[in-house]
């Protein structure tokens, strides 16, 4: 007769990792300069990774924007999502939009009237390294 085969927790990216929290925040862009709108939400710690679970941005332009969400810094390399709707977007990530310990979350609207602001507004699980 074989055996019985249980789950076990296998190494991994989310391994030693544990759920401490919830949080929703919100940030505001300075006014657009030169068809450009910037916010920055604060860094995380080091032993501190969020799972983005729901998000919504908005911008006061007139003229249509898009908007795009980077890891640290605005470069192809750290792009992580957007959408072609930054006047106003809903996103949801069933499993979470990962932010990476010591990491900030940086949101780019593109295309905007000089002074127009950006919003972000996210939802998130926090996760704490376990140990």
């Amino acid at each position: 007769m074989p055996g019985v085969i249980l789950p076990h927790q296998a190494a991994g990216s989310a391994a030693g990792w544990g759920l401490f929290d919830f949080r929703t925040v919100a940030a505001t862009t300075d006014p657009a300069a030169g068809g450009t709108a910037v916010v920055t939400l604060p860094q995380l710690a080091f032993d501190e990774l969020w799972l983005i679970d729901h998000a919504v941005v908005s911008c006061t332009s007139v003229a249509g924007t898009d908007v795009r969400w980077y890891s640290d810094s605005p470069t192809p390399a750290n792009l992580l999502d957007g959408s072609s709707s930054g006047n106003f977007d809903v996103a949801d990530w069933p499993a979470g939009l990962q932010l990476q310990p010591g990491t900030s979350l940086v949101a780019v609207w593109s295309g905007c009237d000089d002074g127009a602001v950006g919003t972000l507004t996210v939802q998130a699980r926090i996760m704490r390294r376990a140990g």
